[in-house]
């Protein structure tokens, strides 16, 4: 004999379990009511929404809202409800020092910044932030952060069919070619193909592709299987194209040079010298200079971090990356005497 009230409570886990799902299907994004139908009997099988299922929809959103608080309004233009606040549902809760944590990350990526609309961290921050108790949530906009990232927001918009042809091909780990504006390209870009590993995001706002080069056309001394790191707004919009070719199972190894400069002591006397390249090993020498060794892959991405130095750091080899500081050394010269800042 079946006990009377089993059916019953059966019926009413089944019932809060398909109002939770709902939920969770708008919390991902808005959706029609053929759309949410879908996702429940999906989940649930014959347990779910009846083949008439619009009143026993709307009745569950009526219970969303009237048993939590819940905001759910429906968007006439597009026919999918939007889900603005989960009201008293709250289905997630923070320890204060995680609290702290997501503060700091709203201090570092404000709404309206320009690399959150890239990395899609602002669509993050929102969704816990909806997650949480009404009472936490408003904890959360009266606390200011004493910290944040470093973050430029100077940085250009990057081409958004771009940026997802080079996902797809960082994905599914293909080859990609396009056209590129590199800093020496003045007039005319250049057609790269490149094997793609992935996005970096720097400091200062760009975004990078880290690549191995393939083939550049024309050549402009690129030394082929380097490591580059193609800033994305560079590549010209509408040129990315995913190639059939596979990426091999390991990263072909980039041509490997050993570095070696000399800083001078107002830089290395307090002896806590960066290591900036791998292999790194610093010799401090008695009047307070450092000699330093490492490895590199990138002698332009090498000259760029010593540049920070100034006239505090002297680089030996190899005699391509001095010949690239002596080209810079002499391009400054002439601008500085030509724009009458040479000192007397």
């Amino acid at each position: 004999m079946t006990h009377p009230s089993g059916g019953t409570k059966r019926s009413s886990w089944l019932t809060f379990r398909r109002r939770l799902l709902l939920v969770r299907t708008l919390l991902r994004s808005p959706a029609t009511s053929g759309d949410l139908v879908a996702a429940i009997n999906g989940e649930l099988g014959e347990q779910g929404y009846p083949v008439a299922a619009a009143a026993a929809l709307k009745h569950d959103f009526d219970a969303l809202k009237g048993e939590y608080g819940c905001q759910i309004r429906y968007h006439r233009p597009s026919r999918r409800y939007v889900l603005d606040d989960l009201g008293e549902l709250a289905l997630l809760d923070l320890p204060d020092p995680c609290m702290e944590a997501l503060a700091f990350l709203e201090a570092s990526f404000p709404d309206g910044s320009g690399l959150p609309q890239h990395a899609n961290l602002r669509d993050l921050l929102e969704r816990i932030v909806l997650l949480l108790p009404p009472a936490r949530q408003a904890q959360h906009r009266r606390r200011r952060s004493t910290m944040r990232l470093g973050v430029s927001r100077g940085a250009g918009p990057i081409d958004q069919q771009t940026l997802a042809v080079v996902k797809q091909a960082i994905d599914e780990r293909r080859e990609l070619c396009f056209d590129y504006l590199s800093t020496f390209d003045t007039e005319h870009p250049r057609r790269h193909r490149v094997a793609p590993y992935g996005i970096t995001v720097r400091p200062e706002g760009h975004s990078y592709l880290d690549a191995t080069v393939l083939e550049v056309t024309p050549r402009s001394g690129e030394t082929t299987h380097a490591a580059i790191d193609y800033r994305l707004d560079r590549i010209v919009p509408g040129t990315a194209i995913v190639l059939p070719t596979m990426l091999p199972p390991a990263r072909i190894s980039p041509p490997t040079c050993t570095v070696r400069y000399t800083l001078a002591p107002q830089v290395s006397r307090r002896r806590d010298v960066a290591a900036y390249f791998p292999n790194t090993r610093i010799v401090y020498l008695p009047d307070g200079s450092a000699e330093v060794t490492g490895s590199v892959t990138n002698l332009w991405q090498a000259r760029q971090i010593l540049l920070r130095y100034g006239d505090a750091c002297i680089v030996h080899e190899p005699p391509e990356l001095v010949t690239m500081f002596r080209r810079t050394a002499q391009g400054l010269a002439r601008l500085y005497e030509c724009e009458g800042h040479t000192e007397r």
